[in-house]
């Protein structure tokens, strides 16, 4: 162990050999004497070869030359102390290792090098709106098989990052574009859960970029959720009014009633807030309903066409929608956050930046 941390101190100390030499050639000198014997060494033990070499007993009676001759009951004690601080040395080097390939491939992945402090909702994960794979192991060795399976989850979302993804082929049937579709314009998706604070945050800034009138941008609305049960109170049922109002053309607006929902829901506030918070927090179903059926009327609705609207939330037209798009989003696509955005032939999770 002593020729192993040897090897790594003087590793770290031949970086700044350059340097060392102006000032102190025989010091340098002696530095690369040590670190080619160390390398020697290496190599046999990390080969489970035998190492010939004498190096670990000269590192020992070089550090403790002075002791042998004041203190010479205190050789033994010190010479175990210095194995073990060797065992540390190797320790910390492995680990400082694994954290750099980590936050490496994590910066691949999600292009963050700390995914537990996320811009996204996880989709499947019960810890709600945290990290891909965030490590929430209660004892050492569930932390640890969770730091490992964190960076198995990190590989496996490198090659869809960077494979090709045109939004085109995923867009859902009849797609509701934000602005007036424009043949001159790119096609960009989004992938939104009205109720995830991620999704809100990552709208805004596509509005105040610019990016919804850049691209022709469509949407899938997609409801997180846990196991059987959604996530998110009323995020189901406001998925479903966005899905049922793109059954109804809105003629009076130059914006489709799914976008102006989505606008209201991300940016406006009543008394409370956020409306996004009072369909999350305050809202039972009954109330979200009273509450949408008023938007759509002051969006240009007419009595009829809101009643037919109310009829279409609950049929299986839209049912059968809303299941064509979670096929989308998790059997074609197979995002692992929300937000997501295809755009550019690239597909971008989490918060969208400028």
């Amino acid at each position: 162990m002593v020729c192993v941390a040897a090897f790594i101190v003087l590793a770290l100390c031949v970086l700044s050999l350059p340097a060392v030499r102006i000032f102190n050639r025989p010091a340098a000198d002696s530095i690369w004497k040590l670190f080619r014997k160390s390398v020697y060494c290496f190599t046999h033990r990390v080969t489970f070869r035998k190492c010939d070499s004498t190096f670990k007993d000269d590192i020992k009676n070089s550090l403790l030359r002075k002791v042998v001759v004041k203190h010479a009951n205190w050789v033994k004690p010190l010479s175990a102390v210095i194995e073990t601080l060797s065992v540390v040395v190797i320790l910390l080097t492995v680990w400082s290792l694994l954290v750099a390939f980590k936050s490496g491939v994590n910066l691949l992945a999600y292009d963050t090098c700390t995914p537990d402090q996320p811009e996204a909702c996880v989709v499947g994960n019960a810890e709600a709106c945290s990290a891909v794979g965030a490590n929430d192991g209660k004892n050492i060795l569930e932390w640890t098989g969770n730091w490992f399976v964190e960076i198995g989850d990190a590989l496996a979302a490198i090659p869809p990052k960077f494979a090709d993804w045109p939004a085109a082929d995923f867009l859902p049937e009849n797609p509701s574009f934000y602005s007036t579709y424009d043949a001159a314009k790119p096609v960009a998706l989004d992938i939104f859960d009205p109720s995830c604070k991620w999704c809100k945050e990552s709208f805004k800034n596509q509005l105040d970029s610019g990016f919804l009138e850049r691209y022709n941008v469509a949407v899938i609305p997609y409801a997180l959720k846990d196991g059987n049960d959604f996530r998110f109170k009323n995020s189901d049922l406001l998925v479903r009014y966005l899905e049922a109002v793109k059954l109804v053309e809105l003629e009076s607006s130059d914006r489709p009633a799914q976008w102006r929902i989505i606008e209201r829901i991300f940016t406006e506030s009543n008394q409370h807030g956020l409306w996004q918070n009072d369909f999350i927090n305050y809202y039972d179903n009954t109330q979200a309903r009273a509450v949408l059926n008023d938007w759509l009327a002051e969006f240009g609705y007419s009595s009829s066409e809101v009643e037919r609207l109310v009829d279409l939330v609950d049929s299986a037209q839209v049912a059968e929608n809303v299941a064509k798009n979670r096929h989308i989003v998790e059997n074609q696509i197979k995002i692992v956050k929300i937000p997501t955005t295809l755009f550019d032939g690239k597909r971008h999770d989490g918060v969208y930046k400028p």
